[in-house]
């Protein structure tokens, strides 16, 4: 007899459903359960799934403090069927339908294709429909999607009733509405898993059949007018689509891998991004010296930060500070993902020899006044960026760092000179970016005797801070939205004479210190006392 094909859905939650097979599934308090879960009514092993010789599955209690309870009724042992609802406590779990194509124990494939209809295949389109309805503003239509091919002409490629289009439209608004950076179409054993990066953290989105898997990466193929090649080929590409407000440009890239081609979807869309200097959230003194550096005649602004850090963002908000009209602009960068009029703007290509410094070599002879170069990689191009930057130009660039002073430190282990490095920068802009708490399910709680002794001063003397629940509105993330972290050096004298003679962490400290001078994690908690994010979050992002 055939086994059903059932996934176990944890209900209000952002965890992807578990697929029911031979393997047991067990639930409780402790880690090493298969779901392990924080509820105070729940046992360290409270309850497990299991398939039994009927060719189904049952659920089974494992003699719990509370009990397990299904479809409402207390149960020691019971089978399960779709549509069956699971309660531990405070926690509800949901069986439903499965996506796939496995055979049960005693099932031919021919039984399968001759039983097609005996499991019909789970709304999927459904279930995407609803995660996009719920997300804010609710109760209106999602905008129309028209995509552009790579070369600019327009498509109509979204406009067919089928599966393919369905599913790629559906998630281009989605995507929209929940400001996500990457969309992810994942082939596994069974299913194609469709996740999205939202506020920098992955988020299960759906499970849909293999064969709507293989629509939608053909569509992007199409629009992205990729050459017809092998399956397993490595390509990259790019389309667009145009919104109601706005257009939004996607960069997609398939990699083969063991169970077929993946897709990633980049979204570079601006909607929410900061436009100026002032939607930056600086802090005021911060932000006063940004803008006093934007308009020098030469020097240097570097940001330090890992990648995904809004680096780049906010060097081109600096540029938007920048008179383009009467001033020569030049970019480098890899690769070039805002549009800005009044600049030149140059990507590198490192199979034809443009790397970043032999790039900013010919630049340097192309009469620039500002310079933004993507990033610091090596020590040719730093050099040849502090040189620019100590002889008549003003210079915004990148580099991997973990804060101010381990952005010196780095330059410093490139082999740049010192004289170099302190006479050569203005301001280092570390920054990090923070997610914030979502305003329609975040809970207040108290602050504890150890939190209140670490942060001090920054709390303002709140007694209670904010913490992450999780709805539909938020994907059940807790987190809606980003707000930056910065951390402020601004070289002087004193600083100077410090890296050019101890170069020491201790050292510099000491002359930071006199200053005015916020670390990332005191930024953090000026947000957390506010309400905005939560105290763990800053301690993830920041390392505090």
């Amino acid at each position: 007899m055939a086994r059903p094909r059932l996934r176990l859905r944890q209900i209000d939650a952002d965890a992807r459903p578990i697929r029911l097979g031979a393997d047991v599934v067990s639930i409780g308090r402790h880690p090493a359960n298969t779901i392990p879960i924080s509820d105070d009514k729940a046992s360290r092993k409270h309850c497990l799934i299991e398939a039994d010789a009927a060719g189904s599955f049952r659920l089974r209690d494992l003699g719990s403090r509370n009990g397990t309870r299904l479809n409402g009724i207390g149960v020691v042992e019971s089978p399960l069927a779709p549509g069956d609802v699971i309660q531990i406590g405070k926690t509800e779990f949901l069986i439903e339908e499965a996506i796939g194509s496995d055979l049960g124990e005693g099932e031919s494939p021919d039984e399968t294709k001759a039983g097609a209809h005996a499991h019909p295949e789970p709304d999927w389109a459904g279930d995407v429909a609803r995660v996009l309805q719920a997300l804010p503003p609710r109760d209106l239509e999602p905008p129309e999607v028209r995509l552009v091919y790579a070369d600019g002409a327009p498509s109509d490629a979204l406009t067919g009733q089928g599966d393919g289009p369905k599913a790629v439209r559906m998630l281009l608004q989605m995507a929209g509405k929940a400001r996500a950076t990457d969309l992810h179409i994942e082939p596994k054993a069974e299913i194609v898993q469709i996740r999205m990066r939202v506020d920098g953290q992955m988020v299960w989105i759906a499970d849909v059949p293999k064969r709507v898997g293989e629509l939608i990466n053909g569509l992007v193929r199409t629009v992205c007018q990729m050459q017809a090649v092998a399956t397993d080929a490595v390509l990259d590409g790019h389309f667009s689509c145009r919104f109601p407000d706005r257009r939004v440009e996607y960069r997609a890239s398939f990699t083969p891998t063991m169970q077929g081609s993946k897709l990633v979807v980049r979204v570079l869309d601006e909607l929410g991004a900061p436009h100026s200097i002032g939607e930056l959230g600086l802090a005021p003194y911060m932000e006063d010296r940004v803008r006093r550096t934007c308009t020098l005649n030469q020097g240097m602004l570097l940001v330090c930060g890992p990648t995904g850090s809004g680096k780049t963002t906010t060097l081109y908000n600096c540029l938007r500070a920048v008179d383009r009209e009467k001033q020569n602009v030049i970019t480098i960068e890899d690769p070039v993902e805002y549009q800005l009029d009044g600049c030149t703007q140059i990507p590198i290509n490192e199979k034809r020899g443009n790397t970043f410094h032999s790039l900013l070599r010919s630049c340097l002879r192309q009469d620039p006044d500002v310079i933004l170069l993507g990033e610091v990689r090596d020590e040719e191009t730093a050099r040849t960026a502090m040189q620019a930057a100590m002889t008549g130009h003003l210079v915004f660039s990148t580099v991997h760092a973990k804060d101010t002073i381990s952005a010196v430190f780095r330059l410093l282990d490139l082999k740049v000179e010192p004289y170099l490095v302190a006479n050569a920068l203005d301001l280092i802009l570390a920054q990090r970016l923070v997610r914030l708490l979502c305003p329609h399910c975040k809970r207040s709680i108290p602050v504890s005797p150890g939190q209140s002794t670490r942060i001090g001063r920054f709390l303002g003397g709140k007694i209670e801070t904010y913490a992450p629940v999780g709805c539909q509105a938020c994907l059940k993330t807790g987190f809606r939205g980003r707000h930056a972290l910065f951390e402020l050096l601004e070289f002087n004298d004193d600083l100077r004479d410090v890296i050019l003679t101890s170069q020491s962490i201790h050292a510099m400290r000491k002359v930071i210190e006199q200053g005015l001078f916020t670390t990332l994690t005191q930024s953090g908690w000026k947000l957390a006392a506010e309400g905005l994010t939560s105290l763990e979050e800053v301690d993830r992002v920041s390392g505090g």
